[in-house]
């Protein structure tokens, strides 16, 4: 078939795509986990150990599942990922006490794992297949992050109108709508894209993560700060149920915040390129390295509408920073392993929450939410001076005329379709 005839079905993927994003992420069930786990005998405590369950099965399947899709295909990893998903919510009509629940989060993590990596590779080969412009390719993490943040704020809303009947038909109606990105994982199509070679899957590998560390500094600490900058938001998204229980705000409220703090960080998304623009990179990465440490601080100091306040930097700068780090990564990366680097970073994030995640839950339950949120602060900080201020002086090298003299080059590797790989 020729590229002309191709085009319409590779259109299509654009849309087929962001439906699985947003009905993947549609979590009813969200804004209402933290209560709804403590209803089924949890702990804070165990409540964050299954999230290290979880972060755990992904830490072990996110790689193999990022290099299956290069190997094999996108479209194939997405049904087996979408399947996953559709199996996991179906197990939370029967789960029940910590172990019935880790299995409903082990088979999500699955199939969060297979997707992960393999939609934002197939969005990426998609644009170059149908010859879009830079500027074009750029809006790609944007638009699939601005729509899985939008799910989140639709699904709060709709949470808090399930919550007015009952918790139990929040799940069901999570058990149906995990089957949707199955059937919009049916429509996609393979775009053309140069394929790891089925042969030497170590030597592929070491080439891979010798590119991601040599290739050139910014993206190297892009890298670094997407396994481990976006723990500094990712922890508030657990606290802050549990915060505003403690505050006294009324459960069937918990869904209109959530939906807002979502809409908001769907809005940082869509706009993040613009932001960067307008801020600079060096301006926007200190941004998003100094707000989470303040959002601490103001979660600890302020009451409910001073702390919500203060909740809204975590969300602004979740969707500024991982819209951006994400894009300059996939900028940097091939076509040919792509999904493998995506899925690699993603590997990084859930190593280091599986490893802090149980030690933040069980600061929570020996000191309470004020030390908490203070550590949190320091640990921000500390994260802020040991890797985003690094990321900032690369940028700003880079953008006086490159890397420094003398940096490690990698070898060749495989540009992606149509385009040679840069190294800034």
């Amino acid at each position: 078939m020729n590229k002309l005839a191709e085009q319409p079905r590779l259109q299509r993927n654009l849309k087929a795509t962001l439906v699985v994003g947003f009905f993947q992420v549609f979590l009813v069930i969200m804004p209402v986990a933290v209560p709804f786990f403590q209803s089924k005998g949890l702990s804070m405590q165990e409540v964050f150990s299954l999230q290290a369950i979880f972060g755990l099965v992904i830490l072990i399947a996110e790689v193999p599942s990022g290099y299956l899709a290069d190997l094999f295909g996108r479209r194939h990893t997405l049904l087996a990922g979408a399947a996953f998903c559709g199996v996991g919510h179906s197990l939370l009509l029967v789960a029940d006490g910590f172990w019935g629940l880790a299995l409903f989060e082990i088979a999500l993590a699955i199939g969060h794992s297979l997707v992960s990596g393999a939609d934002i590779a197939l969005l990426y080969d998609t644009e170059l297949a149908l010859g879009r412009t830079e500027q074009e390719q750029r809006r790609v993490v944007g638009r699939l992050y601005s729509v899985r943040t939008m799910s989140e704020a639709v699904a709060g809303l709709v949470c808090s109108v399930l919550l007015l009947w009952s918790m139990e038909l929040a799940v069901y109606v999570q058990a149906v709508v995990g089957w949707i990105p199955l059937a919009a994982t049916c429509y996609l199509v393979e775009p053309p894209a140069k394929r790891l070679e089925g042969a030497g899957h170590v030597d592929n590998m070491a080439r891979i993560c010798r590119y991601l560390m040599t290739h050139s500094s910014v993206l190297r600490l892009a890298f670094l700060a997407l396994c481990i900058w976006s723990l500094t938001t990712f922890y508030a998204v657990w606290l802050l149920q549990k915060l505003w229980e403690l505050q006294g705000v009324r459960l069937v409220h918990f869904g209109y915040l959530w939906a807002a703090l979502s809409a908001i960080a769907a809005l940082a998304g869509r706009w993040a390129h613009r932001a960067e623009e307008a801020m600079g990179s060096a301006g926007l990465l200190l941004f998003i390295g100094l707000a989470p440490a303040l959002g601490y601080l103001g979660l600890d100091l302020f009451g409910l509408v001073g702390g919500f306040v203060a909740c809204t930097t975590f969300w602004v700068s979740r969707g500024l920073g991982l819209v951006v780090l994400w894009d300059a990564l996939n900028r940097r990366i091939p076509s040919e392993f792509r999904a493998t680097a995506n899925s690699l970073a993603s590997f990084g994030f859930r190593g280091a929450f599986v490893l802090t995640g149980p030690l933040v839950g069980y600061t929570f339950d020996l000191y309470g939410m004020s030390v908490t949120l203070l550590l949190l602060a320091g640990a921000t900080l500390a994260i802020f001076a040991g890797l985003i201020l690094p990321l900032v002086a690369a940028v700003r090298r880079h953008q006086r005329g490159g890397d420094a003299a003398g940096e490690v080059k990698s070898e060749p590797i495989a540009s992606p379709v149509g385009q040679p790989a840069t190294r800034a």
